[in-house]
């Protein structure tokens, strides 16, 4: 299995897994022209060829903006919580709440929502509620439920222990792993960071900023629990 990062703004990734010559696309970056876009892919070494699935941790734009050059591109089906739809298919998306005093800098500067263009209508192809063995479709690992950012959002956690988290877990100022400074459910986010660390999650991929190794997911966990942090 092999990892590529696909950065797309100073502070976003999104990524592809390729193993078995199949490509699983985790989350597609925010809104870029198609030629940007690819470009984006090509230069970061991913076959745009071999994609097979298109996984959106949820439904927000800096995750699912260029789903519509994915999938018009790749042909892949889209799996995703079908909370993810209404941005999908209107671009709107659900509003977040600062969770701490790096929430609120992050609201304030960089992530205020707003409604954004959908250039063209993207289906859900394969909705999922709960944990998805993704052995089926190619891919060594599977899919769990971690809302608490949004109440769509999930997870990939591949069976070698490597996770993409979207915004579950994140870094957006370089100060280190922390859980989502953004949530509709700081219970759901405690629980889904538990989810993570009893799924034997080694090392976290995330939107913003990372990769986190097991002792700082922990050590974020901790945080959380018991500073609200």
């Amino acid at each position: 299995m092999e990892v590529k990062t696909i950065a797309v703004g100073p502070i976003t990734n999104f990524y592809a897994v390729e193993e078995n010559g199949k490509t699983m696309l985790i989350d597609t970056g925010c809104y870029l022209n198609q030629p940007g876009w690819t470009l984006k892919c090509v230069l970061s070494g991913v076959d745009l060829g071999s994609v097979s699935l298109i996984v959106l941790t949820h439904g927000h734009m800096d995750h699912a903006g260029g789903i519509h050059h994915a999938k018009a591109i790749t042909g892949a089906p889209v799996m995703a919580h079908p909370g993810a739809d209404t941005f999908l298919k209107t671009g709107k998306f659900t509003w977040y709440v600062p969770r701490n005093a790096e929430g609120q800098a992050f609201y304030d500067n960089i992530a205020a929502p707003a409604p954004v263009d959908v250039p063209e209508p993207v289906d859900i192809d394969i909705p999922v509620t709960e944990e998805t063995d993704l052995h089926p479709y190619g891919f060594s690992g599977k899919v769990i439920m971690t809302p608490g950012h949004t109440l769509d959002a999930i997870s990939v956690v591949m069976d070698s222990g490597e996770a993409f988290v979207g915004d579950t877990l994140v870094d957006p100022f370089g100060n280190g792993a922390t859980f989502a400074v953004l949530s509709l459910d700081d219970e759901a986010l405690k629980e889904s960071g538990k989810r993570l660390l009893d799924a034997g999650v080694k090392c976290a991929y995330s939107g913003h900023g990372g990769p986190f190794t097991r002792e700082q997911i922990e050590k974020a966990y901790f945080n959380l629990l018991d500073h609200n942090g």
